[in-house]
This record gives structure tokens, C-alpha cells and sequence, in this order.
């Protein structure tokens, strides 16, 4: 349903407005629309209601059209905002807030018909767009998730709070045991990084089917195996790793798979 306010103190303009709108209404067989009544803008702030057109007099008491308009511009940018009044020098006024409409009183019968039927037109148009998005949000929405969740998967966090890095499964061409220390080295096509972590609770963290054991001091990338014999395994960046017929078929498995 589409909702219409007027804001307008004069009774016939009121009256006149509304069997305009109520006649283009039935002429293009609308019925999913609304249309609501004050004679002030302090009244129709007050209900602080929302509201798809604002037809407004600019000449009112209190709080001018315009200055309605400026509040009602600032909370909800694409609000459809008509003027009326009697005074052709408004109309500067009204094209700096661009509203829709600019409408002179004594033109209402001829001018009123044809910018309801635009604004119906426009209204329609904006719903069906509407619910073409609320259509596809949900796969939209799931689609982003699994691009959230598929990116998530193909880097390593390492480091502290106040220094972090992102390592990229791509780049890691094998993380280590560092000799006599507590320490893990990532071993990167492009540096080293050392982090204070276990083999075995990296190796559950990465989840990707890239990586494998390679004894009890190497996780490797196998996407980084440059060769195997019968006992060594050949990383890029010349690193060579001896081992046993066991783990040499493990790697050559995986990496058939």
C-alpha cells in the first residue's frame, strides 16, 4: 500500500485536491493507495509517520511548506515532495529542495491529474522493483555467505593484536618446526614469518586439502611440490625434505587427488 499525506489549510483546496486525486484514483483503478489530511506541518510532524508522497501548501501557518519539506528531505532523501500555492515566486524555493512537483492553485484542475498519474506510475514501478530485490535477497544473501565463508578459508591469520598479517594458502609453500625453539616458520614465495603456535593445531586451522604432513617437523603445500624421489621431497625455493616411503606416497596421493 502506498501512502499519500496533504498538508493543506485551506478547506476548498483540500476538498478540491482530493476529488482530483480521488477521480485520477479510480481512472487508472488504483486501490492499494491512501491518502491523509492535515492543516498544519506541526500536526503532520507530530504523527511522525511515513509516507511514500507529501503534498503540501507552501503558504501555512507555523512551519512553512518549505520548511517542512527541508526536514522531511533530510530524514528520507527520496521522498516524492509536491508544492502547491499561490505565489509563482515560490517556485525557487521548491526546485533547491527538488521536489517533484511545483503546482500552482489556479492550475490544479488541469496540472494535479497528470502528476498523480506519474507519481502512480512511479510508485508502481519502485514496488515491483522492490519486490523483485525481496525476491532474490535471500540467494543474494546466501551467495554472499558462501564467498564469505569460501574467502575465510584461503588465509592464515598470524600475530597479535596490535600486528597482524594475512597469509594467503596460495603463497605458503611449507610451515616448519624451528630447531630447539618454540616456534613454527611460514615458509612464503615471498619471505618467512615465524609464530609461537603448534604444527598440529595449524594444520587443523588451515581445513584446506592443499596441505599435509610431510613427517612430524613439515606441513607442505603440495601446489609447491617441485619433485619427489624415493626419499625427499622437493619444494620451490629449494627446500628439500628426506622421508620415509610412507609419507612419500601420502604426498604423491594427495597430489594425484
Amino acid at each position: 500500500m502506498f501512502q499519500i499525506a496533504m498538508i493543506e489549510d485551506e478547506e476548498h483546496t483540500r476538498q478540491e485536491v482530493e476529488r482530483l486525486i480521488s477521480r485520477e484514483f479510480e481512472k487508472l483503478k488504483v486501490q492499494d493507495i491512501t491518502t491523509e489530511i492535515y492543516k498544519t506541518a506541526e500536526e503532520f510532524l507530530e504523527v511522525k509517520k511515513h509516507y511514500d508522497v507529501v503534498i503540501s501548501d507552501i503558504d501555512l501557518p507555523g512551519k512553512s511548506g518549505i520548511d517542512l519539506g527541508r526536514i522531511l528531505k533530510a530524514e528520507q532523501k527520496d521522498i516524492c515532495l509536491v508544492f502547491l500555492t499561490s505565489y509563482a515566486e515560490f517556485a525557487v524555493d521548491s526546485y533547491v529542495l527538488e521536489a517533484y512537483q511545483y503546482i500552482l492553485k489556479q492550475d490544479l484542475e488541469f496540472r494535479l491529474p497528470g502528476v498523480a498519474e506519474q507519481l502512480i506510475e512511479k510508485l508502481q514501478k519502485q514496488k515491483k522493483e522492490f519486490c523483485i530485490i525481496k525476491e532474490r535477497l535471500p540467494a543474494v544473501l546466501q551467495k554472499i555467505y558462501q564467498e564469505k565463508q569460501k574467502e575465510s578459508q584461503n588465509f592464515f591469520w598470524i600475530g597479535g593484536v596490535t600486528d597482524q598479517r594475512k597469509l594467503y594458502h596460495k603463497d605458503i609453500i611449507c610451515i616448519r618446526k624451528v630447531k630447539g625453539q618454540k616456534y613454527v616458520e611460514f615458509v612464503m614465495v615471498n619471505g618467512a614469518y615465524k609464530e609461537r603456535l603448534a604444527l598440529h593445531q595449524i594444520f587443523e586451522d588451515l581445513k584446506s586439502p592443499a596441505f599435509i604432513f610431510a613427517g612430524r617437523s613439515y606441513i607442505i603445500n603440495i601446489d609447491h611440490v617441485d619433485r619427489i624421489t624415493t626419499a625427499a621431497i622437493y619444494l620451490e625455493d629449494g627446500i628439500k625434505i628426506q622421508a620415509g616411503a610412507e609419507t612419500i606416497q601420502d604426498v604423491k596421493t594427495q597430489i594425484m587427488e
